[in-house]
């Protein structure tokens, strides 16, 4: 009997399938968002996909992907108590986020797309 173990390309292949956004998304999607990690930001894409007109003015609607959000804050050191501080435990296994929002559609990150051009999702970084 062989074992089948998958390479580390298939992982990472099945992890950006896992993730792609739906296939009406990616046909009416006319920009890109990059955002690249600092010490306050995620990395995240964006998928630019509705115009929204209000009488406020114009937003887009997106499909943010965020692969591997911020961690929570650190725990804080309690001073009047120095016996009851604990040591942080284990960051928790954090999850993918995935969620519609609402962005400028004049963003300067926006890099345009011709609709109907995305077939499979794009990497993160170029």
């Amino acid at each position: 009997m062989k074992l089948y173990v998958p390479s580390v390309a298939d992982l990472a292949k099945r992890a950006v399938e896992a993730l792609a956004p739906p296939a009406e998304i990616l046909a009416r999607t006319f920009g890109l968002i990059r955002v690249h990690r600092t010490e306050t930001v995620a990395d995240s894409i964006a998928y630019v996909y509705e115009r929204i007109s209000t009488p406020f003015g114009e937003r887009c609607r997106a499909y943010r992907i965020t692969q591997h959000p911020l961690p929570a804050a650190p725990h804080k050191y309690d001073f009047t108590d120095p016996w009851r501080n604990a040591p942080p435990g284990r960051n928790p296994d954090l999850k993918p986020v995935v969620e519609t929002v609402d962005v400028s559609c004049h963003d300067h990150r926006m890099e345009p797309v011709v609709p109907g051009s995305l077939k499979t999702p794009v990497p993160q970084h170029p």
